[in-house]
């Protein structure tokens, strides 16, 4: 008796079953499935755009220019002539204290200064 009637009742629903089954639950699953792919773009966007911003914040603190100093062998500051003192890159700079420093061998020591706002931030030696 229970058979019949639990039989009856699952052939009742299984048009309301089959009708949700196509119509809603397929278009709920496709609609996850792009959300998800909207998900992991959004978050590959705004990685991106984090980066960007930490590395704009990272070149803001550079020094505008580098400034070379020349020592003689007793560590007191000279001036040479005719020698580039003034940079604007770090690795042009850098480049040429090492040619200051090969051309001049141990008469003269030369120090890196990273300039910023009147201010010196950076000091290496050569």
């Amino acid at each position: 008796m229970y058979e019949a009637i639990v039989s009856l009742f699952l052939k009742s629903i299984d048009p309301l079953y089959k009708w949700l089954s196509e119509n809603l639950l397929a278009h709920i699953l496709a609609f996850s499935k792009e959300f998800g792919a909207i998900v992991v773009f959004i978050s590959a966007v705004a990685f991106l755009l984090i980066t960007v911003y930490f590395i704009m914040k990272q070149a803001k603190r550079l020094p505008k220019r580098y400034m070379l100093e020349a020592y003689d062998q007793d560590g007191k500051l000279i001036v040479i002539p005719e020698l580039r003192v003034m940079f604007a890159t770090y690795q042009a700079a850098a480049s040429y204290a090492e040619f200051y420093t090969k051309l001049f061998e141990d008469k003269y020591k030369f120090k890196l200064l990273g300039i910023k706002d009147n201010i010196s931030i950076l000091k290496h030696s050569y």
